[in-house]
């Protein structure tokens, strides 16, 4: 036996199994460079490794001296056969666990990742002094909706919050202050309330707008027929002020829009026997109505262009005993032109 044949024996029994140079000396606990000095016929493997060499092959020691392996009977021919092939298998099974641990590790780290930027770095717990505009039941759950620069909050009431209790303005119409301890997502503006306390103060219709005062804008009576179950509905639009946070959504000014009907006029005097009985609709800091019939039915409604981007539209409609409010995601074209903001350009 030389060096040469002893190398391609070796090479030979290695490829039969499906072994590259490296896998066999990490089996042997040798270098890849050492076998491959063994196949080239450079130099012997020592003999301390012999027998794992012949065990690696399946041979034996003398077999493997030899370089020669003895025939084996067809069974026991078959039987090695089928242990290469599921050693084979095993082999590929190992690799693609191996892959998709890897690939599951990669897809946790993601979801953290993607958990403390959505769940922690954009959520905000705080206690607010503010108005409560919005009471709202949907899917059996409360919500209280509060405003916050240009945005409404959408609040998920929890077990410390008596929604019932709950009202929006005192007996004279200013907004009463509530104590809120909150936690809300900065990016859908949503989140849930689990304290709600009244502070027995009430907020005034000018220390709501935040700066520039009233506007001097006059606008002329218009009147419509058929609004709200009356005759005649006259209304106007009035106190224009600037949108503080409405450059970004390019929402320019905010007003109010007051309805009234003509029954309590004193001809004779020239003034409203009593402006409460004659007033039927007051919307506060929007930025444009108009009566139309949105629904199809033949009657009216107001369709009232609010100040958040989360509820951009209100509906206030007559349903036989009193006006009642919903709000809508979107109106139609020929209806959104006729709630374009003063100033607001009309391309736009």
């Amino acid at each position: 036996m030389n060096k040469e044949t002893m190398g391609a024996f070796i090479a030979r029994n290695r490829k039969s199994i499906g072994l590259t140079q490296r896998e066999l000396a990490e089996r042997l606990h040798v270098t890849d460079k050492a076998v491959s000095k063994w196949e080239r016929g450079l130099s012997y493997p020592d003999v301390t490794l012999l027998e794992p060499l012949a065990e690696a092959f399946g041979l034996g020691v003398e077999e493997l001296v030899a370089c020669e392996r003895k025939e084996e009977d067809p069974p026991v021919k078959a039987v090695l056969e089928i242990s290469r092939e599921n050693q084979q298998v095993e082999r590929r099974k190992n690799f693609l666990r191996i892959a998709l641990l890897a690939l599951a590790m990669s897809g946790i780290v993601l979801g953290m990742i993607w958990y403390l930027h959505t769940y922690i770095n954009t959520y905000v717990s705080e206690q607010r002094l503010c108005s409560i505009y919005l009471k709202e039941t949907e899917n059996g759950a409360d919500y209280l909706c509060v405003e916050r620069e240009g945005h409404l909050l959408r609040l998920k009431c929890g077990n410390g919050v008596d929604f019932d209790s709950i009202e929006l303005t005192d007996d004279n119409g200013y907004n009463l202050v509530y104590r809120l301890d909150c936690r809300w997502n900065q990016k859908t503006y949503e989140g849930t309330v689990s304290a709600c306390e009244e502070m027995g103060i009430t907020i005034s219709r000018k220390q709501l707008i935040s700066e520039g005062g009233f506007m001097d804008f006059l606008f002329d009576v218009q009147s419509v027929e058929g609004l709200f179950g009356e005759p005649l509905v006259y209304y106007t639009s009035e106190n224009y002020f600037p949108d503080t946070y409405g450059e970004p959504q390019e929402r320019i000014y905010l007003c109010d829009y007051r309805f009234w009907t003509g029954r309590y006029w004193d001809a004779e005097a020239g003034v409203w026997r009593n402006e409460e009985d004659n007033q039927v609709l007051q919307i506060e800091r929007c930025m444009a109505a108009t009566p139309v019939d949105l629904d199809g039915d033949g009657e009216l409604e107001v369709v009232a262009r609010t100040r958040w981007p989360e509820r951009p539209y209100a509906v206030y409609d007559w349903n036989g005993e009193e006006i009642v409010q919903s709000w809508r995601d979107d109106v139609p074209e020929e209806i959104r032109k006729h709630l374009r903001c003063i100033l607001e350009n009309p391309e736009k």
